[in-house]
């Protein structure tokens, strides 16, 4: 009784032949490369357009619409000042001048004589390359004969540098969107150029596993080509030796062995994701309500978004004695590491504030650093070598006095943005870190005191703000921003 032979490929096999073999070379372009040649260019030309198409339009409408308005406006007021301009009364055309503040694009005007003078300006004068539009008219006397003096206006083009930022994060949906598509995508090829031959290929193994040789025509020039290659070789091999049975259970053992892994490996994934989301809800319970300070503070908010699930950024708010406290740190490394300092900062911060009144800034940050290099065994020299721990904080601290109005600054690593009627300043902290093994103790920290001003906000970030990577360009979002 002959053994029953057949081919995937309806290839004829007869006699005691063999089914048919093909051979497969080095291949040519991997799956890889496949996925990514048929998806990457459809990502790739709807960002282009998308992105390019919004920004262009946006752009060039904001700013014909910009102009047009500031052309307006400049030849209304210089229609209005003429007359008073000619018989110099400055008690009725500087006020027209000055009105133009209230437009949200203003920024500066000047009123210059018929010699080019200056009789009046307003506003703050821009600076060279600060991204303005300019508008000039000449003013004629009242007859309509004679030039009496120039109006210059100033408008600037911070609205469309809000545009731009709206279009950043327009970006950054976008990207969101199209990865999506690109799973997609991506299934629908794994399934087509991967999970069907590999169903075909777990057929056959079946098959042979009942002593049917049936061998494989695979005609690509990819992995999954060699594969089917070296399994008609495979079958070959056993068909001509009396182990073909042992070499199927082998087979079989290491699938059943592969899939029992991947079981595994996805069980031991799950539990870790599921403790980490569970220590995100523990860290997030330890920071601090901004509503603590709302009663002192007339607007307080606080962003907190780690790199990973945890992180190592941590702040701290109380109101006692009417004082204010912020603390800002920056702790070392991301994801758990940086979680766990947290932790650690925010214990020793609490046996430092423990006390009866409102310590100084540059107290708490000089009692931190002592503190954490006693609690992390810092503060001795080294005893493993260089594999002991080496870690620390940049933090930063803001007291508020309710009776005086003043901010006191003390800073380690990290600076305060003082935003205000007159433009935006920074205070910067000492160049210096806490905690660390390998750094020295900061020394004296200077505290800086600050007169809170009406209208005037302030502003503490880590490094993750400024070192966030973003937009098309994929450029740091950077401290000028």
């Amino acid at each position: 009784m002959t053994e029953k032979r057949e081919t995937l490929s309806r290839a004829a096999m007869g006699g005691a032949a063999m089914g048919r073999v093909q051979a497969a070379g080095a291949p040519k372009r991997s799956l890889a490369a496949k996925l990514f040649r048929r998806t990457l260019p459809v990502v790739m030309l709807i960002v282009l357009l998308i992105q390019g198409s919004i920004a262009w339009i946006t752009w060039t409408d904001q700013r014909r619409a910009l102009e047009r308005r500031a052309g307006v406006l400049t030849d209304l007021t210089a229609a209005a000042i003429a007359t008073p301009l000619w018989y110099l009364d400055r008690t009725v055309f500087e006020p027209q001048v000055e009105a133009l503040v209230s437009d949200q694009g203003f920024r500066y005007a000047r009123v210059l004589d018929d010699n080019d003078e200056m009789l009046f300006e307003t506003g703050t004068p821009p600076e060279p390359g600060s991204g303005v539009i300019t508008v000039s008219r000449t003013i004629i006397e009242p007859q309509g004969h004679i030039k009496v003096g120039t109006l210059e206006v100033v408008f600037a083009t911070g609205e469309l540098n809000r545009i731009a930022i709206l279009q950043v994060a327009t970006a950054a949906f976008a990207v969101l969107l199209l990865t999506g598509a690109l799973s997609i995508t991506v299934q629908f090829a794994m399934r087509r150029l991967v999970v069907q031959p590999l169903g075909r290929m777990l057929r056959a193994m079946r098959q042979v596993e009942h002593k049917s040789w049936t061998t494989l025509d695979e005609p690509t020039d990819d992995e999954l080509g060699q594969a089917a290659a070296a399994f008609n070789r495979m079958v070959a091999g056993l068909r001509a030796g009396d182990d073909a049975r042992r070499l199927l259970e082998a087979l079989q053992d290491a699938q059943a062995a592969l899939v029992e892994k991947n079981v595994e490996l996805e069980t031991a994934n799950r539990q870790v994701m599921e403790s980490i989301r569970y220590a995100r809800r523990i860290q997030e319970g330890i920071l601090p309500d901004p509503a603590v300070l709302a009663p002192a503070m007339a607007d307080i908010a606080l962003l907190w978004e780690p790199l990973d699930v945890v992180g190592g950024d941590y702040c701290w708010m109380e109101r006692r004695d009417g004082k204010c406290l912020i603390l800002l740190a920056d702790c070392t490394g991301h994801g758990v590491p940086g979680a766990f300092m947290t932790l650690v900062v925010a214990s020793e911060l609490k046996a430092i504030l423990d006390v009866a009144s409102m310590p100084a800034p540059d107290l708490i940050l000089a009692e931190l650093d002592r503190r954490l290099r006693a609690r992390l065994r810092q503060d001795r020299p080294d005893p493993g070598g260089h594999d002991a721990s080496d870690d620390g904080v940049d933090a930063a601290v803001c007291l508020y006095d309710e009776a005086t109005g003043t901010v006191a600054f003390a800073g380690a690593g990290l600076s305060l943005t003082v935003v205000g009627p007159d433009g935006v300043s920074s205070i910067t902290g000492v160049r210096r870190s806490l905690g660390y093994r390998t750094l020295p103790p900061p020394g004296r920290i200077p505290v800086h005191l600050h007169q809170v001003r009406p209208g005037e906000s302030f502003h503490l970030w880590t490094d993750g703000v400024t070192d966030h990577v973003g937009g098309p360009s994929r450029r740091l979002f950077g401290r000028r921003r």
